[in-house]
């Protein structure tokens, strides 16, 4: 009883060194992990040097460094709630709730999110777009931070992961069974945060995660290929969302469509392909777009011709009719249903024998009204997207910088992020850049 009294008065009475604290040393977007004992368990920022400890007991490392360097006020990475050692009582004042807010951000009204011009001020006095901030390169994760900013721009998938709650606690800080979609949904927030200390994000955590789940198929130092991590990232978000909820899961409603496909075998004995083919319905997250080959002719200054097509001709080999030639035989495909969001993937690169080439092939495509109804001749269907993100690729296939091309829907301003840099840039740039994975919204679905 006594114990529950002198609790109470620590608890309500006014913490003396809340003035210590340093916002600007504070950055919550590392792994939570002790720096000293390397533990993820019971871990504790320090308020005013900004390193992570373990415990607050008596002995821990939290509370020698609380002795050590006079630094008195620690915040629970978990649940947030903040504690005075080596005294160890909570502390509770509104003046703190902006440092909870920026490990936790919490949102309200997601509506505001697509119609904010407003720029937020950071700690240091620089100015960001909420939405648009710009990701630190971890060291060659310029594929990884371009596939991040761009689903982003899928709104529902935005509004899920914001919205999704974990378990939180002390004892177990992450479930192995759904570290992806936490990790995911908490830089997401990050992205969005408008009362962000930085003017930037870093997604160490999320790569973390994905390197772990991945079996270092994508870790940080390594140049990966941003399809290849859409094609993983959406796989495996989709098993983790189908083990917390049990139900068909937001990748599917978004980005899942419908083809079917005829596959006419190659004759055993004879020059040709069988006149019956094989006829399969299956699901599709994303298209791919075969390039034409780079023509081998120069201009008069012994300069390479870089050739051009439009993206209504590469989406023609889903019209029905077009041939699609391969060592195993001929396919003809025909998409039955159309996804919300439309995943366009040029096929840039190819590797041959000896190394990896890159098609430089200008793809001319338009930022609204991409009436696919023509493209694949469908007479009695209005179908049409307008572009929300596009990857393109600068460079050579060995060295070369992936950037991307995003839209501010509150004053259609586009901007063109590379990590940490944002800029604006003008439509017309942006439909002869060297796009390589594009996100297209069905038109139907906008608000």
């Amino acid at each position: 009883m006594i114990d529950e009294i002198k609790k109470k008065v620590k608890y309500n009475q006014q913490c003396p060194y809340i003035a210590t604290i340093c916002r600007h040393m504070l950055d919550f977007d590392f792994e939570k992990l002790c720096s000293v004992t390397l533990s993820n368990l019971n871990v504790y920022a320090c308020l005013i040097c900004g390193k992570y400890y373990q415990g607050k007991s008596i002995n821990t490392q939290a509370y020698i460094h609380s002795l050590e360097q006079d630094h008195h006020l620690f915040m629970n990475l978990q649940n947030t709630k903040i504690y005075c050692l080596p005294d160890n009582y909570e502390v509770v004042d509104h003046s703190l709730e902006d440092i909870q807010y920026n490990l936790d951000p919490k949102f309200n009204n997601l509506k505001e999110l697509d119609y904010n011009s407003e720029e937020s001020r950071a700690l240091d006095g620089t100015t960001f777009l909420p939405g648009f901030v710009g990701l630190n390169n971890l060291s060659k994760s310029d594929y990884f931070n371009v596939v991040m900013q761009a689903l982003c721009r899928i709104k529902p998938l935005r509004n899920f992961m914001i919205f999704l709650q974990f378990q939180k606690s002390a004892t177990e800080p992450f479930d192995y069974n759904c570290l992806l979609s936490q990790r995911v949904s908490e830089l997401t927030r990050k992205i969005w945060n408008p009362r962000n200390y930085k003017g930037h994000v870093s997604p160490h955590e999320l790569l973390q995660a994905i390197t772990l789940k991945s079996n270092k198929q994508f870790k940080i130092g390594q140049q990966s290929d941003p399809m290849h991590l859409i094609i993983w990232f959406l796989d495996n978000l989709k098993k983790e969302l189908l083990h917390i909820n049990k139900i068909n899961t937001i990748i599917s409603d978004c980005f899942q469509g419908e083809l079917q496909y005829e596959w006419y075998k190659p004759l055993k004995n004879a020059i040709g392909y069988q006149s019956t083919p094989m006829i399969e319905q299956k699901s599709f997250f994303y298209l791919s777009l075969d390039l034409p080959s780079t023509p081998l002719q120069k201009d008069g200054n012994q300069k390479a011709l870089i050739p051009s097509i439009s993206i209504q001709e590469l989406i023609k080999k889903y019209d029905g009719f077009t041939n699609t030639d391969s060592a195993d035989g001929r396919r003809r495909y025909t998409i039955t249903k159309f996804p919300k969001y439309l995943i366009l993937h040029m096929k840039r690169f190819i590797k041959n024998n000896f190394f990896m080439e890159k098609n430089p092939t200008i793809v001319t495509f338009p930022l609204i009204d991409l009436d696919l109804s023509q493209c694949l001749n469908l007479q009695q269907q209005n179908i049409k997207y307008n572009l929300i993100a596009n990857i393109c690729h600068e460079g050579t296939a060995k060295v070369g910088i992936y950037k991307i091309h995003v839209k501010n829907e509150a004053n259609n301003q586009w901007f063109q992020i590379q990590d940490l840099h944002r800029q604006n840039i003008v439509p017309q740039l942006i439909s002869v850049s060297e796009a390589y994975v594009q996100i297209y919204e069905l038109q139907q679905q906008q608000q």
